[in-house]
């Protein structure tokens, strides 16, 4: 134990009060005491007078009585706010930062006061007098309610001192304060006046250790070097080592994660909590945690919801039912994102939900979508969600807490121990400090009092009750007083330390500098700046102090008051996390080329022409898709995506065909008529496809409706009337195919009989496509071949899509002579048959029948070899992508 602890215990155990200038230092101060008294022997012992100046001001403020006058924290920020937003409502301040001016406005507020200090008679700018308009409304307040903020309720205590209201100590031992505030001497001098002693016992800073200065890469490397040191030590031993972060607030995570990979890399796969090596003295935002997070998420359900919310619902296992659903909600969750769909209103998702109907897809499975739980928690939610009736926040508070009940918040399965203390910390922290605004808050609207709870999950810092372990990461004023036996200190560039002068915008700058207030002069930091460095070079005998020579694209260079520091030339162990632990000891493994699947068992196939479609492109995307089941989750898009549009035109199209029959006819219509008939086959056509699925909004619609009124009135007119005149004989043809060993199910759009008896396939296609995809040494475009070698009623004589494209409405495809179809060339004039030496359309037809039987043999074979024909065609659009993995594989090879 060194002598500046040694002090401190025994004028503790002496009786004195000990006063710190934060939490962590008393209860680093109460831990050794404790620890002291054990080597003593004893047994019991009494409780040492040992507390932060903040923890002690409360206490002496409940012994007067007064602790219920005390404004701080949430209650006194939202009162800055009102009175901030009544000011400024209706003029051009009102685009103000609310929240920020109000903590800068309470900052000067509390500064006046500490410091003992107005405004009267002083210039100040535009902003300063709106701000000493602002502070006297704020006084006005709270002399009417009788609040006081801490800096006056601190002038109580030595009032009370004073008037020996409160015993006044008979000794008082000040430690880890870099400076004294202008309140905390006021109390000392209270103090001595009563007959106290006041003393300041910080470590000896005359006693240098031995300090060096690291320059590290860049931050991760700074960090990484950091964990590898602390590794090492630990390998030895060490059993105090402190880690000092000049900007721990913003470095946290990455300080966290790579700690955890370097220090104790196997906590990644533990399953149960362990204690860690190291303690961060920081704790994340308590709305950041799992079950906070979740139940913020799942007040926050209104009239309308985004997939986002909806899928985070089906998923999170805070909710009722979360286990026992959990498959159906997962299908659900796949179901919803099918539709490709932003918003949803929970009433149809409710339907969904609670009904049997499902799409009638061959990739849909029957009966999925059926969570009957989910769908009362969303009833509940809406319905809780509906009034439009103002409550106080403590009225919500209590509301809210009542409506995760209901839902079954946190859920079915037990808390781990972390999700035990997050749930307490909602209902001992976070629901309290909401209800701690009916003091100063009117009645609010639902959505106003739950911005305001998410507000103050995002303020409030949660932290795991652990054991503090033999690694310490604390922040530059937190590691006050504290002593270790090895010092690392990290993020010291010429930023950081001294700190940039940032005088409070409210208060005149030459009143801060006379006031010495803080931050408020270059002078002020660099003296606070030189104690800081003095006492982290006296925190342990031998201190390491580092920088990042680069951040990014910019140069960085260490504090002026480091430069004249030898550099340290630690020995740093190798890094440890499990993937440089791999690469450093490869596995020696076997490779296995497996690229067949089972056989198929079934000679019927599920997915229609696009088996041998994805069989063609890449036989492992078939076998995924059509053996496996695996399929990439649809992704929403805004409106109506790509497909729902092209499937209403599929169906527009039918419909009007259906009623139109053929060219004599539609050329016989007015243009009235037929945009007539257009409008009625759209309408059905929207009515639909949307009976069993959620509809986007009226408006959307409408818009819709009109452009695919404009687009088949653009195709009607500039193709299908300017063709040879046909007939159409079939729409949306159902068939069961064989196709060599497999039965495919097909689906043809329309074949017509041309006035000479020929018959043309024609497939709609919204999107651009290829001629040249028909014929090849590999076929790409395998649904018009298919048609065609299949059609029982008579050989087909062309194949065409039948591209339905604003702008570019034509046909594309194949025939057996150039003249059956506008711009579509024979087969003797293909020049990819030329190439394959077919020249007539039945070689053409037994070329394709001879291709399709061999995709369709490899297919039932089991072939599932990785072969992507081409990026574009194979791979550009592909889902599968990440399970495949071919563009590593590429790179790889490319390596080597």
């Amino acid at each position: 134990m060194t002598p500046f602890l040694e002090k401190i215990i025994n004028a503790a155990a002496d009786g004195a009060l000990v006063l710190t200038s934060n939490k962590r230092l008393s209860r680093h101060l109460q831990a050794a005491y404790d620890r002291k008294m054990q080597v003593l022997g004893k047994q019991v012992w009494s409780t040492p007078q040992i507390f932060s100046l903040d923890a002690w001001l409360d206490r002496m403020i409940d012994e007067l009585g007064e602790s219920w006058r005390l404004l701080q924290g949430p209650p006194l920020k939202r009162l800055w706010e009102q009175i901030i937003e009544e000011d400024s409502a209706g003029s051009e301040k009102e685009l103000l930062q609310v929240s920020a001016t109000a903590e800068k406005a309470s900052q000067a507020s509390q500064l006046l006061n500490e410091y003992g200090v107005s405004l009267d008679l002083i210039p100040l700018t535009e902003d300063q007098q709106v701000f000493k308009k602002w502070l006297q409304r704020y006084q006005n307040v709270c002399t009417e309610h009788g609040w006081l903020d801490r800096p006056a309720l601190a002038d109580l205590v030595i009032d009370g001192l004073k008037t020996e209201k409160l015993p006044a100590p008979n000794k008082i031992l000040l430690t880890g304060f870099d400076q004294l505030s202008p309140l905390l001497l006021k109390l000392c001098k209270q103090t001595e006046n009563c007959g106290g002693l006041i003393e300041e016992v910080n470590a000896d800073i005359s006693a240098d250790g031995r300090a060096t200065l690291y320059a590290a890469k860049n931050p991760q490397a700074e960090i990484e070097q950091v964990a590898c040191w602390a590794r090492q030590l630990l390998e030895q031993g060490a059993q105090s080592i402190g880690i000092v972060v000049t900007d721990l607030q913003s470095r946290r995570s990455p300080i966290e994660r790579i700690l955890r990979d370097q220090v104790d890399p196997l906590a990644v796969l533990r399953l149960d909590e362990e204690e860690t090596a190291f303690s961060l003295s920081l704790g994340a935002p308590l709305g950041d945690q799992g079950p906070i997070y979740a139940a913020l998420e799942i007040l926050s359900v209104g009239w309308q919801l985004n997939l986002d919310q909806l899928s985070f619902l089906l998923r999170t296992p805070y909710l009722q039912a979360s286990l026992s659903e959990s498959d159906m909600r997962a299908s659900f969750d796949s179901r919803l994102r099918s539709f490709r769909q932003q918003t949803f209103r929970p009433q149809r998702i409710i339907e969904l939900t609670a009904s049997e109907k499902t799409e009638k897809r061959d990739d849909v499975i029957p009966g999925q979508g059926m969570a009957p739980q989910f769908a009362v928690c969303l009833n509940c939610l809406v319905k809780m969600s509906a009034g439009k009736k103002r409550k106080l926040p403590g009225e919500w508070a209590a509301l809210f807490d009542d409506t995760l009940v209901k839902v079954g918040w946190p859920g079915e399965r037990s808390l781990a121990s972390s999700e035990y203390q997050m749930v307490k910390a909602w209902r001992d922290k976070l629901l309290p400090a909401l209800a701690s605004l009916d003091a100063v808050s009117p009645p609010l609207q639902r959505s106003q009092a739950l911005s305001l709870l998410r507000r103050l999950a995002s303020e409030i810092e949660f932290q795991l009750e652990a054991s503090t372990g033999p690694v310490q990461v604390v922040g530059l004023l937190e590691s006050a007083g504290l002593e270790f036996d090895h010092l690392w200190v990290m993020g010291m560039t010429e930023d950081a330390l001294p700190v940039p002068v940032r005088p409070n915008p409210f208060l005149p700058i030459s009143l801060q500098v006379a006031q010495q207030m803080p931050h408020s002069s270059a002078e002020r930091e660099l003296y606070f700046a030189r104690q800081v460095v003095a006492r982290l070079k006296a925190a342990s005998p031998a201190s390491i102090f580092s920088y990042a020579r680069r951040d990014g694209d910019c140069e960085q260079r260490p504090s002026p008051l480091l430069r004249d520091l030898p550099p340290a030339e630690p020995v740093f162990s190798e890094l440890a996390d499990l993937r440089n632990q791999m690469l450093r000891n490869p596995i020696s493994l076997d490779e296995i080329t497996d690229a067949m699947g089972p056989a198929l068992e079934s000679k019927r196939g599920k997915g229609g022409t696009s088996i041998l479609k994805d069989q063609a492109l890449c036989p492992f995307r078939a076998f995924a898709h059509h053996r496996l089941g695996v399929y990439g989750f649809d992704e929403a898009q805004p409106g109506l995506d790509a497909m729902v549009r092209g499937n209403l035109l599929h169906k527009a199209l039918e419909f009007f065909w259906a009623k139109v029959k053929d060219q004599q006819t539609l050329n016989a219509l007015s243009e009235n008529a037929r945009r007539d008939g257009i409008q009625r086959a759209v309408a059905q056509s929207l009515e639909y496809n949307f009976k069993d699925r959620p509809a986007p909004q009226a408006g959307l619609l409408e818009i819709e409706q009109g452009r695919l009124q404009d687009l088949i009135d653009e195709w009607l007119t500039k193709v299908e009337q300017a063709r040879m005149p046909f007939q159409v004989v079939k729409l949306e043809d159902d068939r069961l195919e064989q196709i060599g060993p497999l039965q495919i199910r097909t689906i043809i759009d329309r074949i017509d009989r041309l006035e000479d008896g020929s018959l043309v396939i024609l497939d709609y296609k919204t999107g651009m496509v290829e001629a040249e995809l028909l014929i090849g040494e590999r076929l790409l475009e395998p649904q018009l071949p298919i048609y065609a070698i299949t059609n029982n009623e008579a050989e087909a004589d062309g194949v065409a899509f039948a591209q339905v494209r604003r702008g570019s409405c034509r046909l594309i495809g194949v025939a057996r002579e150039s003249s059956l179809l506008p711009k579509v060339y024979g087969i003797e004039k293909h020049k990819k048959a030329q190439a394959l030496a077919l020249s007539s359309w039945e070689e053409l037809l037994e070329h394709w029948h001879q291709q399709l039987e061999a995709v369709a043999e490899d297919f039932a074979a089991g072939v599932a070899r990785v072969d992507p024909v081409d990026y574009k065609h194979a791979c550009q659009y592909c889902d599968l992508t990440g399970l495949c993995r071919v563009a590593e594989a590429e790179v790889s090879g490319g390596e080597e």
